[in-house]
């Protein structure tokens, strides 16, 4: 810590999920990975861009995938920015979209990478917190002049989904820049995205790490009006998004059965896992993504994910306040599944 900076010692650290080591022995529901591998046209894809050209640098704008992503959703091109993750943009927001001397609102309990991006780049913000349904209160972020808000819809770790008539009315008002953050929309596909057609404090985000089971692979997209993809294009790491990343995120999105097929089936097993809970006693919070947020009223949060994790199923557990009643859960395959709700009968019988 010698040379570390002011603002390195007093930030918070983000931790993610555990990745163990001897991974094939755990039943792995803690980081919202998709349990369905890539299609093979992905794995092909990738293969094949594997060979000599890796010497040469990869298209400097992902030009592409903006453009076939545009295609798809009635976008102009110039509306697509491709990034190293959804991270890296969340990373360029923070770092040039925002000023030092002006403050940033994120809900609370979200995703707690903002909220640690932002100390990283010494902005000022406040969490406003969820309301008893952990559902988004708009009018509070009008309360004080904003001039960054970072909305996840559907939200993580709760699930639920933003009301887009609700968000629309806010941006009617708001004066500052909106993001909303789409890793998790595909499952339900309640999109914020043509809102971008209607305001320029818009920016959406989405990841091909969730539904298009790419985790490994690092692909995000940021879709806003031009002058935002501009500043984007501007602030960006010269090649930020390699060659493999770019032919497989390509091919995922060429490949709209597998795509669709694979959605239909973690919606299944979603739903399936919801039932049971709720007949061993779960409180569950709806979601409109591939976890579930639940808790039981006979075992704390914490314990349950001890023993779980005594029986080689890992989850999330949180320790921050209001999310420590809960655990989160991520969708796997069918039989994970069925194999969890077994450990969770033993343990609740316990």
């Amino acid at each position: 810590m010698k040379y570390w900076n002011s603002t390195l010692k007093n930030m918070s650290e983000y931790i993610p999920g555990e990745q163990p080591d001897n991974l094939d022995e755990f039943i792995k529901l803690n980081t919202n990975e998709n349990p369905f591998p890539p299609s093979e046209k992905v794995l092909e894809a990738i293969r094949k861009e594997a060979n000599g050209n890796l010497r040469r640098y990869p298209n400097v704008n992902s030009d592409k995938i903006c453009a076939l992503f545009a295609s798809q959703n009635k976008l102009a091109r110039e509306n697509i920015f491709t990034a190293n993750g959804s991270d890296e943009i969340f990373t360029l927001i923070f770092r040039g979209f925002i000023e030092k001397t002006q403050k940033a609102a994120f809900a609370y309990p979200s995703y707690s990478l903002y909220y640690t991006m932002a100390e990283a780049n010494a902005i000022p913000f406040d969490k406003i917190e969820l309301d008893d349904k952990f559902e988004i209160d708009f009018k509070k972020f009008l309360e004080k002049k904003y001039s960054l808000v970072i909305f996840c819809n559907p939200n993580n770790p709760t699930g639920n989904g933003i009301n887009i008539r609700e968000l629309k009315n806010f941006l009617s008002e708001f004066k500052g820049l909106a993001v909303v953050d789409e890793a998790y929309v595909d499952f339900y596909n309640e999109t914020a995205i043509n809102l971008v057609r209607e305001f320029d404090n818009l920016i959406v985000t989405r990841s091909f790490s969730k539904s298009y089971s790419l985790a490994g692979l690092r692909v995000g997209l940021a879709i806003a009006e031009k002058s935002i993809i501009d500043g984007f294009n501007k602030l960006k790491d010269s090649y930020n998004v390699d060659r493999l990343a770019q032919a497989g995120a390509l091919a995922a999105l060429e490949d709209r059965k597998t795509f669709e097929y694979n959605i239909r089936m973690m919606r299944s097993n979603k739903e399936y896992l919801e039932e049971e809970m709720k007949a061993l006693g779960f409180k569950t919070v709806p979601s409109k993504a591939n976890f579930i947020f639940t808790k039981h009223d006979k075992i704390s949060s914490k314990e349950l994910y001890e023993k779980l994790k005594e029986n080689k199923i890992l989850i999330r557990y949180f320790s921050s306040p209001r999310s420590n009643e809960y655990v989160r859960i991520t969708i796997g395959t069918m039989m994970e599944m069925k194999q969890l709700l077994a450990v969770l009968r033993e343990i609740l019988g316990e």
